[in-house]
């Protein structure tokens, strides 16, 4: 086993049976698993928040679409980090707290009707399964290639990052996850950037950065070192499902809400907006500088873009700067997966097994079933894991079912609350997703093939007229404002 991996893999368990250790005796309850107890200060929602929606989302997916795209997929980091998180921390965010709710599906039932819960109840789950499947795979990738193949892909590059992933969540639940991001936010940003130093460094005796812009010069493709680069590709294949996909998804997802259960107020989801923004958007930048450097050098490139960063880190890196970067782009990956698995088995163990099926549950069972849940979603992973194809058209896909979610739950929380409306434009969305996922229309635009333009559009367009159409109740935050004013009077 090479020493990168050793480094990396004793990092991460040690500092998951410490915080387990630590923080064990302050999980009383259930609820204490699943929402921190709703104690916990602005640092540490800002870190259970903002490593969730990073993962191979900001890293090897980027790095991935930039042997193709060039520097200009660092507008997924931009978009996510400069708008998706503001939005998020101060406005979104705050709603699902006040709707004092625990899942996401539950405050869908709460506003359009308890089956509607039902329904996505059903749905979210295997949509966030599908993202760590994703994310499992790029764990399992950075342990093979920046470890130099020492431990086989499959099975066992698999299953040590699914084992990784329960360590990270099963002993405390969202407060783990709130105290090892807090370290690992940081091991993610000055572990990649120390790599991008170092590789510059290396460069230095190589021609420099000024070698890497003359080989995309002489290929005939000088755009990929620019960021301002529109290209219809561009637009349509980074900036456009970005805006809709982050948003939309994003912000339906339990993965992001469950840290809002968790705070001690709304002024701590608040306050730490600033940071989270700037960690987001800056995570994106060390991968995909480093995998153009990588696909600028003949003998990395020849491997592929998915092996371009472990290629360039391999030549250029010593053993313990590898072990580094695999820590940085693990506290990325791993933080991802184990909040989706955890709200994954949140939203089963609360919505269907609680709610639906035992409603006197008691608090020690629901403990129970939700760290069973967790090593049976884990299970789950594992087996997809071992054939996934591309990663970021797993991502396109898999967001796309968040899309008419939010864009319903949005209409109704500001504009207007119809059931009839929000069943058709949710269904209606789901059928199109999966239309354009096995027989996309030959008369569709190449350029929009991507499922989340059709699911969009459907979304708008029936969500929009249906409501303009239909009569509604008052939309639902007007609740919010009464029970200010019931509070102030």
């Amino acid at each position: 086993m090479s020493t990168a991996l050793v480094i990396a893999v004793a990092y991460f368990f040690i500092l998951s049976v410490g915080t387990s250790l630590l923080l064990r005796k302050k999980v009383k309850s259930g609820s204490d698993f699943v929402t921190g107890g709703g104690t916990l200060a602005w640092p540490l929602i800002m870190a259970a928040f903002v490593l969730a929606p990073l993962g191979s989302g900001h890293t090897l997916s980027l790095w991935e679409a930039s042997s193709n795209m060039g520097a200009s997929v660092l507008w997924w980091g931009i978009i996510s980090g400069g708008l998706f998180v503001p939005l998020f921390l101060l406005w979104f965010g705050p709603w699902f707290r006040r709707m004092k709710v625990q899942t996401f599906p539950e405050a869908m039932g709460k506003i359009f009707g308890e089956r509607i819960g039902w329904l996505i109840s059903a749905v979210m789950p295997a949509q966030l399964i599908g993202i760590c499947i994703a994310e499992v795979t790029a764990t399992a990738t950075a342990f093979y290639t920046l470890g130099g193949g020492s431990v086989p892909f499959a099975p066992h590059c698999i299953l040590l990052a699914v084992i990784l992933t329960i360590l990270y969540i099963v002993a405390a639940g969202l407060m783990q996850v709130a105290w090892m991001n807090v370290f690992n936010a940081a091991m993610l940003i000055i572990g990649s950037f120390m790599a991008v130093f170092a590789t510059g460094s290396w460069l230095s005796g190589r021609g420099g950065w000024e070698s890497i812009a003359d080989f995309y010069a002489k290929a005939g493709t000088p755009w990929k070192t620019s960021m301002i680069n529109f290209s219809p590709d561009v637009m349509f294949g980074i900036i456009f499902p970005c805006l809709i996909l982050v948003i939309f998804l994003q912000s339906a997802s339990q993965a992001q809400n469950q840290p809002m259960l968790a705070a001690r107020s709304e002024p701590d989801i608040r306050r730490g907006v600033f940071w989270a923004a700037f960690i987001n958007s800056l995570a994106a930048y060390p991968w995909v500088i480093l995998a153009l450097v990588g696909m600028a050098i003949p003998s990395i490139a020849a491997n592929g873009a998915k092996l371009a960063v472990p290629g360039i880190a391999l030549a250029a890196l010593p053993s313990w700067m590898v072990g580094v970067l695999m820590i940085a782009l693990l506290a990325a990956t791993l933080s991802t997966t184990g909040t989706l698995i955890l709200s994954s088995s949140h939203i089963i163990v609360h919505d269907i097994f609680k709610r639906a099926v035992n409603p006197k549950m008691s608090d020690r069972t629901f403990l129970i079933l939700t760290r069973v849940m967790i090593l049976v979603c884990a299970g789950l992973v594992v087996l997809p894991a071992l054939k996934l194809p591309y990663i970021f058209s797993i991502f396109m896909w898999t967001f796309s079912f968040g899309i008419p979610i939010f864009g319903v739950y949005l209409l109704g929380m500001l504009w207007k609350v119809n059931k009839v409306a929000a069943w058709i434009t949710i269904l209606a969305a789901y059928l199109a997703n999966f239309i354009w996922t096995f027989a996309t229309p030959s008369w569709w635009p190449a350029n929009m093939s991507l499922n989340v333009y059709p699911t969009t559009f459907v979304t708008v367009i029936l969500g929009v007229g249906l409501n303009l159409i239909l009569p509604g109740e008052p939309a639902y935050i007007h609740r919010f404002k009464a029970e200010d004013e019931r509070r102030n009077a």
